[in-house]
Order: structure tokens, then sequence, then C-alpha cells
């Protein structure tokens, strides 16, 4: 092959082009996962929550008349426009205080200033969420109150309840 290098050097140069020319092949024939085996994620469908939350209120047992969802579509929305504010600047708030906890120069008192911020908004945060949902069951009638589930919030989530603790996803109703 090329002078002045040893065998095992040439195999790896030589290896190195085959996979090169393998994977400019595939690109340029554009393979494809087979049909046996679909897409890792269906292409076409919204992106799901993994324990449903947002689609709690939307399952057919509940039949919710127009004018129920109308009320409660206009709940989430006002819900959302009280809500956003206070996220936007919750998160920025979250990053600087994951920052200051990482430099060991940073005194305690602006950690746990940033801290009690933070809890305040969070606390403001869940109460609007609360509130949001007190509201919201008003406009449901006592049988479709029960078919509810326990632990689904109508749009209205804090967004820290994602995925924590013991006992993920949808939780059974308690009688």
């Amino acid at each position: 092959m090329v002078r002045g290098m040893n065998m095992k050097t040439q195999k790896i140069l030589l290896l190195s082009i085959v996979l090169a020319l393998i994977s400019y092949l595939v690109i340029i024939f554009g393979a494809q996962p087979s049909k046996a085996q679909p897409p890792f994620y269906p292409q076409g469908k919204p992106m799901l929550r993994m324990d449903g939350q947002h689609a709690c209120w939307q399952s057919p047992d509940l039949a919710l008349t127009k004018e129920q969802t109308k009320a409660l579509e206009a709940f989430q929305h006002a819900y959302m426009a009280e809500a956003t504010p206070l996220r936007r600047e919750l998160i920025p708030l979250e990053f600087e205080l994951r920052y200051l906890i990482r430099n060991p120069n940073v005194q305690s008192k602006i950690l746990l200033d940033l801290q009690k911020k933070i809890s305040g908004l969070q606390a403001k945060l869940e109460i609007l969420s609360l509130s949001y949902q007190i509201k919201t069951r008003s406009i449901f009638t006592r049988e479709q109150l029960e078919r509810l589930s326990g632990d689904c919030l109508l749009g209205m989530g804090t967004g820290f309840e994602m995925g924590m603790g013991i006992g993920r996803g949808l939780r059974k109703r308690f009688p």
C-alpha cells in the first residue's frame, strides 16, 4: 500500500476509508428503517406528556358539552395568561441559582435570598393553579367530577409535577 507505514496503520486507514464510503453511499441512496420497524416517534402526531395530564379532561367518558369545553378552554387561557409571566420570571432565577451554587465564593446569604424568591414565585404559581382548578370544577356535573381522575390538573399545572417521586403517571382515584 503506502510506503513508510506499518501494516497495522494501513489496515486502520483502509477500514476508515471503507466505513466512510459506506456512510456516503447510505446518505446518497437515502436508506430508511425497514417497514417492519416503525420510526422512534410517529410522524404527524403531537408530542404528548408521558402521564397524559394534558388530555385527562378530553376523555370521551366525561362527555363534555360544547359549552363546557368552551368554558374550560377559557379558564385554561386565563390561567396561562396569569401563569406565563410567573414562569418567565422563575426560570432564569432557577438557572442563576444553579450557577451560583457551583461558585465557592458566593455567600450563603445570597443563595438563601435567591432560593426564598424562587420559593415565593413557586408558591404564587401553585396558588394560582389551585384557584383555577377550583373555579373550573363549577363547569362539571357531579357525575363528570366522579369520572375525572383525581390527579387531572385540567391543563392548569404548575410544571413542577412532571414525573417526580413515587407513582409516576396517572393514579387511581380514591373512593
